[in-house]
């Protein structure tokens, strides 16, 4: 299946409204900034992976916004946004929380806990050879076992193969695994039902 990067881009922002009425409604910020026009400061708040800043008790977090149409119990995190050469969002973002909606929960997962646990501990654990596995099949996912720590966990490797109106084309690459792992790993994780 092609990934429609543009397409993809459009129903993000279409969630805006509805991230908007979590925030205000739920978290009762007292200020949203949203990077969303494309701008030259917009983008370059895009290209460090903040989409809005919210402020919260005086105090301002830059938030990157993730959304999926199906809670599927488990956190995608992107290792590479272009297959082999570019890093992913963990790598090179800067904001304080990632906050992960899905149909009937949000979870505010706190940025440098995740990235200190996967960059610095679990990354280096998954072997080089799954990534070109799952690039050369040009299939979307595989699963895969990993030991950390004595424990066997499951992972899902996830590809998603994009492409663009200009006719460029590229391959994403993440994996996914249970919230309860990355929780148990020191990943500070606070939930919402909605």
């Amino acid at each position: 299946m092609i990934h429609n990067f543009e397409l993809s881009l459009k129903h993000e922002r279409e969630q805006a409204k509805m991230a908007d009425a979590f925030y205000r409604d739920v978290l009762k910020v007292t200020k949203i900034e949203r990077f969303n026009t494309d701008s030259v400061a917009d983008m370059e708040m895009q290209r460090q992976d903040v989409d809005v800043i919210l402020t919260l008790n005086g105090i301002s977090y830059r938030v990157s916004e993730k959304f999926r149409d199906k809670d599927y119990g488990d956190l995608y995190v992107e290792i590479f946004s272009k297959y082999p050469k570019i890093k992913g969002w963990l790598h090179t973002g800067i904001p304080n929380a990632i906050l992960y909606f899905t149909p009937n929960t949000v979870y505010w997962i706190t940025h440098v806990s995740l990235a200190a646990f996967c960059i610095n501990k679990f990354f280096p654990l998954i072997p080089k050879e799954f990534f070109k596995e799952l690039f050369q099949s040009h299939q979307s996912i595989i699963s895969k076992r990993i030991n950390i720590d004595n424990k066997s966990i499951k992972i899902n490797l996830i590809q998603a193969h994009n492409s663009s109106p200009d006719g460029s084309d590229w391959e994403t690459i993440g994996m996914s695994a249970p919230f309860s792992f990355f929780e148990e790993n020191g990943v500070k994780i606070r939930k919402w039902k909605i």
